[in-house]
């Protein structure tokens, strides 16, 4: 136990390297979702293991939960709000991660071309996610608290558009049954990862009660 706790002390603080292990997950994440639409969308052969990057994703998630304890033993009255920020954030992005895994899933599913007057409506939505995503993790290294709040706000847009998507698709009958599935998990599945990254780029711009929403919401 001393020992445990002298290279504690020596080495960078626990919380520190918990934040280098989020922004890890974030990339990770991020990765997850770029080569799970490209499976979806341009049916591309999987060069890579998903449940082996999204294990890889679970395993960093319960280290950031183990460093944030062991902070926070030594520590206790010390960065308690970093502390549950980091937390909680781990549980979003490891949600994009199971996201990412049933878009693969969704894939086998369906291993025809997607065809019809939604695909493009779907890409656009996926180039927005990417783009969002991808700037949420820059935020998020910068803590940019004022690029964060207009990235948030973006955000809750798309999950407003996606789900906008999701009711059309539903009441659309022109769709094959097999269709209508597939092409509603798609947009479920855009709405709930833009709902996850704007949790995360809620945390450089929310205290911690108000994570998940927007920042007019507070």
């Amino acid at each position: 136990m001393f020992k445990w706790l002298s290279q504690v002390l020596k080495g960078p603080s626990l919380i520190e390297e918990a934040e280098r292990m989020v922004e890890d997950m974030l990339g990770i994440a991020y990765n997850m979702f770029r080569y799970s639409m490209k499976i979806v969308i341009e049916k591309a052969r999987e060069k890579e293991d998903i449940y082996a990057i999204d294990k890889k994703l679970n395993e960093l998630e319960i280290s950031v939960r183990k460093k944030i304890l062991e902070h926070l033993s030594i520590n206790p009255s010390q960065d308690i709000t970093p502390s549950l920020v980091l937390v909680t954030l781990v549980v979003d992005i490891e949600r994009i991660g199971d996201y990412s895994k049933n878009l693969i899933e969704v894939s086998h599913k369906y291993p025809k071309p997607l065809k019809g007057k939604y695909i493009e409506k779907i890409k656009e939505l996926e180039g927005k996610v990417q783009i969002y995503f991808e700037k949420t993790i820059k935020a998020y290294k910068e803590q940019d608290e004022k690029e964060g709040k207009e990235i948030t706000k973006k955000l809750s847009e798309l999950v407003t558009e996606s789900q906008k998507l999701l009711e059309t698709l539903i009441e659309d009958a022109s769709l094959t049954s097999k269709e209508g599935i597939i092409y509603s998990l798609l947009a479920r599945h855009l709405k709930r990862v833009s709902a996850h990254v704007r949790n995360v780029c809620s945390g450089v711009v929310n205290p911690f009660y108000c994570l998940g929403y927007k920042p007019a919401e507070r």
